[in-house]
Order: structure tokens, then C-alpha cells, then sequence
């Protein structure tokens, strides 16, 4: 039997590696999951808007919160391309 299916060994693996090592219900049960799980919950999303409407940096944001500034930098743009209307000060 394979092991179970996670983030990790998914990208680990490629496309043929994974059809070899799993049948099409495992990997659709996988993805039915819900894949790659979410950078930042909402909680998280809340704190980044408090702490770059009060001035931090990007990179001040993403040490925080303990993710890369390339992800900070995606949600923001995620959030101003949004009907959300935030602005950071």
C-alpha cells in the first residue's frame, strides 16, 4: 500500500512518479482535500492589515508572521486588487 499522500510528497514526486505510485481515487481523494494549505488563516490576514496600516514594511510583516515577503507581497496584492478596499497608511 502507498503512503498516505501529503503536500510534501506530492511535490516531491512528479506527474508520472505520482500515477505510478497511486491509483485516480487516491489522488482525487487528495485533492478533494483541498491541496496546499493557506499561507495565512484569517486571524493572521486581520494582523497583517493592523501591522501595514501601521506603517511596517512588508518584510517587517512577513518576519512577524513567519511567512516569506513574497507571500505578504501576493496577499497585498490580492487585497488592493479586491473590492476590500484596504489601504495601508
Amino acid at each position: 500500500m502507498a503512503k498516505e499522500l501529503t503536500v510534501r510528497n506530492m511535490a516531491s514526486m512528479g506527474g508520472r512518479a505520482r500515477a505510478k505510485a497511486y491509483n485516480k481515487a487516491q489522488l482525487r481523494v487528495w485533492g478533494e482535500q483541498g491541496g496546499r494549505p493557506v499561507a495565512l488563516e484569517r486571524k493572521a490576514l486581520a494582523r497583517l492589515q493592523k501591522l501595514l496600516s501601521a506603517g511596517k514594511s512588508q518584510a517587517e510583516c512577513a518576519t512577524i508572521l513567519g511567512v516569506s515577503v513574497r507571500t505578504i507581497g501576493r496577499i497585498v496584492a490580492r487585497i488592493k486588487a479586491s473590492d476590500n478596499h484596504f489601504q495601508p497608511a
